[in-house]
């Protein structure tokens, strides 16, 4: 395989990276700022309730997994150009997986409360749509000529 074979690998590793990267921080400011917006307006207790705890994961799915999975798109993007449908799917797996690593050595997500929707689906998704919305958001005119 030549080089510029082996550049595709390294981009997607990058794209994928950079997903994670931002997503971690984001998540780390919207988990902060959610706690203060709750406690600033006396009704933490709210976090005990089902209903809250899946709104909660709709905002963090808006707030954190799209725009960290769009960076990476836009890197991943901006470098590759070619077969745009199948090599943006590797950074948005990468980024989730290493997302996923990341929380389980670091201690938020076990094995034994796992919540298969909110802690699994919602930030696959959220990092697929990201990196594709990314990815052709850079590639936008090559694509519609």
């Amino acid at each position: 395989m030549s080089a510029q074979g082996y550049n595709k690998y390294i981009h997607m590793a990058l794209g994928g990276a950079i997903c994670l990267l931002v997503t971690y921080i984001l998540l780390i400011i919207s988990t902060q700022g959610l706690q203060t917006l709750f406690l600033s307006f006396n009704c933490l207790g709210l976090l005990v309730f089902e209903e809250v705890t899946l709104a909660v994961s709709i905002i963090n799915f808006g707030i954190t997994y799209l725009p960290g999975g769009f960076c990476g798109g836009l890197y991943t993007g901006y470098r590759i150009k070619e077969n745009l449908r199948i090599m943006l799917l590797f950074p948005g797996i990468i980024g989730f997986v290493a997302f996923i690593l990341l929380r389980y050595f670091t201690g938020y997500l076990t094995l034994s409360n796992l919540s298969i929707e909110k802690e699994i689906l919602v930030p696959l998704a959220g990092h697929i749509i990201g990196v594709y919305l990314g990815g052709y958001t850079i590639n936008w005119k090559k694509k519609e000529e």
